[in-house]
């Protein structure tokens, strides 16, 4: 199960769908990727099986694995490529996957970034970040801008324009994402015109209301997990207020309109909700949506959940309205 859990879900407000999903995922023997349950190697392995069933029958398009030079290493990439009718260079969504920046990969996601790619005509450039805790912060953050940089500057070469750039992640992707934005305000950096972000994970507080209501892990994710996925990333136990890590903490003017869909059955709820406080303080135009009956990681149960099929459908349409010739 994506970041999820073997508990049986309570049935008052969860969406059906999602728990005829999971039944059918235990049916078949597929175990949560809990890294506090299992050695972390487990853990990355049984997130790969389980999104091998949630990306079943994924709608074909051209894909290429593009290598660059990234801030530390070669930096790996996955460009998606939706049909056009025409040559004119397309624009780009650089996204990031999820996964508490310690597991999940690329190859998880490969359902979502295909379906973005479509609906939305801009290519994907997915970005295979190196995980924690072989890679501590800033690592992740300084490739997602290098993957950034890399859409902006090269993407030509590759059919794609620069100049209409958007950024985009889930989770832990999606605070690279945000992070990636902000930096992209300094003079020099690339123009991002907008930023999509799914249930981010923005800021390393455990204290808020969602926490204390689903941090139990009764729908997924649990406030434990969270605090391993924090200390794992940084190296440490304590709260860090360096906005390259928790952009919650970060000045957010001059930031580019963003889409905020947030679940409400998780215990990051709030991050988004904080997040669109601020935003509104800092005058930066953005829509939050909160998906009332679903759960953390509901962008990758598109195959059998009509809601969260629906959701990537109407951030797929908010990328290709923003990044319109």
């Amino acid at each position: 199960m994506p970041d999820g859990s073997n508990q049986l879900f309570t049935l008052d407000r969860l969406d059906p769908q999602v728990v005829a999903l999971h039944e059918a995922m235990r049916a078949q023997g597929l175990v949560s990727a809990d890294p506090l349950a299992m050695p972390l190697g487990q853990a990355r392995a049984a997130a790969e099986r389980a999104h091998l069933f949630l990306n079943r029958d994924a709608p074909p398009i051209p894909t290429r694995a593009i290598e660059t030079e990234g801030p530390a290493g070669p930096l790996r990439l996955r460009l998606y490529r939706p049909p056009s009718s025409d040559d004119r260079p397309l624009p780009v969504l650089v996204y990031f996957h999820g996964g508490g920046f310690a597991v999940n990969s690329v190859d998880t996601h490969d359902r979502l970034l295909r379906l973005l790619a479509l609906r939305s005509g801009a290519a994907v450039v997915a970005v295979a970040y190196g995980k924690a805790p072989e890679h501590r912060f800033p690592h992740q953050h300084d490739e997602a801008l290098a993957a950034l940089r890399w859409a902006a500057r090269e993407g030509a070469a590759h059919g794609l324009d620069g100049g209409r750039l958007a950024v985009g992640g889930d989770s832990a992707g999606a605070n690279l994402a945000l992070g990636a934005a902000l930096a992209a305000r300094a003079p020099g950096e690339p123009r991002v015109r907008f930023g999509l972000l799914f249930y981010g994970m923005f800021a390393h507080d455990f204290h808020t209301p969602s926490h204390r209501r689903f941090g139990d892990g009764r729908y997924g994710l649990t406030t434990a997990r969270m605090r391993w996925y924090w200390e794992q990333y940084l190296g440490h136990a304590e709260p860090t207020r360096d906005p390259r890590a928790a952009p919650l903490l970060a000045d957010l003017s001059g930031l580019p309109p963003l889409l905020l869909l947030a679940a409400g059955l998780d215990c990051l709820r709030d991050d988004s909700l904080r997040l669109a406080e601020r935003l509104a303080a800092a005058d930066v135009p953005f829509d939050l949506t909160v998906h009332e009956s679903l759960p953390h990681s509901f962008a990758n149960m598109t195959r059998l959940v009509e809601a969260a099929d629906g959701a990537v459908t109407r951030a797929a349409l908010a990328v290709r309205a923003h990044l319109a010739a």
